[in-house]
C-alpha cells in the first residue's frame, strides 16, 4: 500500500512542486492503529541551497490552532467541569465589561462561528504601538467593542475575532497562558515535543536561509512569506500578524508543528472517541460532542472549533464520509479524519511563501485527498 500511494501521490507532489504552488510538503496517512504512509518532498524555500523538507519539517499551522489548541483546550474545560459550553459572556469574562450586544453569546457559539463576531481585523496594525505586556488586554477590549455582523446564532462566519476571546476565557480560568496550557493538559502527558507555539521572543534574529531556526536550535521550519509588515522573510516565525503582535501565542494562530505531532495528537483524540483509550483530563462524550456537526445556523458545516465537510466543492475531496471533521490552515495546512472509514488525512505546505495570493492549493486538496482514497478503497 505504501507504494501504490507513493504511485499515485507522488507525481501529485511533483506537479505543484514544478508549479511553484508551495516549495515543500510533508503528508501522512494513518488509519485507527498505524501510519499507512508518510512522504515529504521538496524544500524549506525556493532559494538556492534551501534545505530538504524532511518527515521532521516544522510547518507553520496557522488555523489549525483553533482546533488543535484552543477547542482541545476547551475539550479539557468542559471535561472537567470548568467550562459550560453555553455559559454566556457576561458570565465567562465577568472580570470585563461586556457589551450588551454581546453578553448573551455563549462558548458554544464562539467556537461554532456563529456568535456574530467578525471574521478578520488588522488589529497588529495599532496594536504594536501598545506595550506588549498590554496588548492582549487591549485586543480584547477592541474587539468586545466591534459591531457585530449580526445577532448571534444567526448566521455563520469564520471568525478569528471569536477564537482570540475564547483563548481569553482559557487563560482566565485556567489561570495561565494558552502556550503553557497546551503543555500542560495536551502534548506534555503524552510526549509529543513537536507541536508548540514559537514566542516572538525566539525571533528576534533574522532567520537563516537555509531554514534553520539558530545554531542553538536544530529544528527546521519551512519558510513561509516575505514579510512587508515585518520586512523580513519569516522562517520559524508566526506568518498571521494579529497572533505575532501578541508575541507568537494566539487562539486563532501561533502554533507550529509536524505532521508526526498532529498524528500523534488527533490519533489520542481519536482513540478517546471511539473509547480505545483514557485520558485524565477528556471524557469521550465530550470528544464526541465536539466532532459533530451543530447545525446551529441552517447549512453550517462547523462543529465546535472543528469543521465537517461540504457536500461539494470541499477541500476533502469527493470520498470522505459525512461523519470527517478536519481544518485547514491559512499558510497551506490541513487534516480531515473520516470516523467511519477510519482514515485521517495531514497535509502541511506552506502554500504563502510565493504569496499569500496563490489559490493553486484549493484544487490541490482535494485531488490529493480523492488520489489517497481511491488508492485506499480501489474506487
Amino acid at each position: 500500500m505504501d507504494s501504490a500511494l507513493a504511485g499515485r501521490v507522488g507525481p501529485l507532489f511533483a506537479d505543484a512542486l514544478a508549479a511553484r504552488s508551495f516549495s515543500g510538503a510533508s503528508c501522512l496517512v494513518a488509519g485507527a492503529r498505524n501510519i499507512l504512509f508518510e512522504t515529504a518532498c521538496g524544500a524549506v524555500g525556493f532559494t538556492p541551497g534551501a534545505a530538504a523538507i524532511t518527515t521532521n519539517t516544522w510547518f507553520d499551522l496557522a488555523s489549525l490552532s483553533k482546533p488543535l489548541v484552543t477547542a482541545s483546550l476547551c475539550m479539557v474545560a468542559v471535561s472537567q467541569g470548568w467550562l459550560d459550553l453555553d455559559t454566556p459572556l457576561e458570565q465567562l469574562l465577568a472580570h470585563r465589561y461586556v457589551p450588551a450586544d454581546k453578553a448573551r453569546i455563549t462558548l458554544r457559539q464562539l467556537l461554532n462561528h456563529c456568535s456574530g463576531l467578525p471574521a478578520y481585523r488588522p488589529f497588529y496594525r495599532n496594536l504594536s504601538d501598545v506595550a506588549l505586556p498590554m496588548r492582549r488586554e487591549t485586543l480584547i477590549t477592541w474587539i468586545l467593542q466591534e459591531p457585530l455582523l449580526g445577532s448571534p446564532q444567526t448566521l455563520s462566519v469564520y471568525s478569528d475575532l471569536g477564537f482570540m476571546v475564547v483563548a481569553d476565557i482559557l487563560e482566565h480560568h485556567l489561570a495561565m497562558a494558552l502556550d503553557a496550557a497546551a503543555t500542560m493538559f495536551l502534548f506534555q502527558p503524552l510526549g509529543i515535543a513537536d507541536l508548540g507555539f514559537r514566542s516572538a521572543a525566539l525571533n528576534e534574529s533574522p532567520p537563516d536561509p537555509r531554514g534553520t531556526a539558530s545554531p542553538s536550535t536544530p529544528v527546521r521550519f519551512a519558510q513561509t512569506e516575505w514579510c512587508p509588515w515585518r520586512r523580513r522573510q519569516l522562517s520559524g516565525e508566526v506568518h498571521d500578524e494579529n497572533a505575532y503582535a501578541l508575541g507568537g501565542v494566539a487562539g486563532h494562530a501561533g502554533l507550529f508543528g509536524t505532521a508526526r505531532g498532529m498524528y500523534r495528537w488527533l490519533s489520542f483524540l481519536w482513540d478517546v472517541h471511539e473509547g480505545r483509550a483514557t485520558s485524565p483530563w477528556l471524557t469521550a462524550p465530550v470528544v464526541r460532542s465536539f466532532w459533530q456537526r451543530q447545525e446551529l445556523v441552517a447549512g453550517s458545516t462547523w462543529a465546535l472549533g472543528f469543521d465537517t465537510p461540504s457536500a461539494a466543492d470541499s477541500s476533502a475531496g469527493d470520498h470522505f464520509s459525512p461523519r470527517t471533521v478536519g481544518h485547514l490552515g491559512f499558510t497551506g495546512t490541513s487534516f480531515w479524519l473520516d470516523l467511519d472509514q477510519e482514515i485521517m488525512i495531514i497535509l502541511l505546505t506552506n502554500r504563502v511563501h510565493q504569496g499569500r495570493n496563490g489559490i493553486a492549493i484549493k484544487a490541490f486538496r482535494p485531488q490529493l485527498h480523492n488520489a489517497v482514497m481511491e488508492t485506499l478503497y480501489a474506487r
